[in-house]
């Protein structure tokens, strides 16, 4: 097996410039229909998650991440193009690059990738 990735790389410009994080969290979806479902990796360029209907290729969709488990945050809100997509589990999978934020919204994605990359640090032996 090739580790050249070049060639994925030309077919799919958009893939890898920002670290993926594989974290489930809640994501609302609207394309003129709703969807709720969850995220299957999420970065700060884009997000892949899972309806039962597939989206067009290029379409702009309306999306809210829920990024705190917490009542009182509402969810990140912004726009996302439709990059891929493919069959999934229970529907299809599809990977939206993100294109704009509502107010402060980028910022509060980035505080909360930044906290979920952290590493966990022991405390030293006793």
């Amino acid at each position: 097996m090739s580790n050249d990735t070049s060639g994925e790389r030309e077919s799919h410009p958009y893939h890898r410039r920002f670290v993926r994080h594989k974290v489930r969290l809640k994501i609302d979806i609207k394309t003129g229909e709703s969807f709720n479902s969850w995220t299957n990796n999420l970065s700060e360029d884009g997000v892949c998650f899972e309806i039962p209907r597939r989206l067009a290729k290029e379409s702009e969709i309306g999306v809210w991440i829920y990024v705190s488990r917490a009542k009182g945050p509402p969810p990140v809100e912004s726009r996302c193009r439709v990059v891929w997509q493919d069959g999934g589990k229970k529907g299809y999978r599809h990977g939206g690059q993100f294109i704009a934020f509502a107010e402060g919204d980028i910022e509060r994605l980035q505080r909360f990738l930044a906290e979920i990359s952290r590493p966990i640090t022991q405390p030293p032996p006793p």
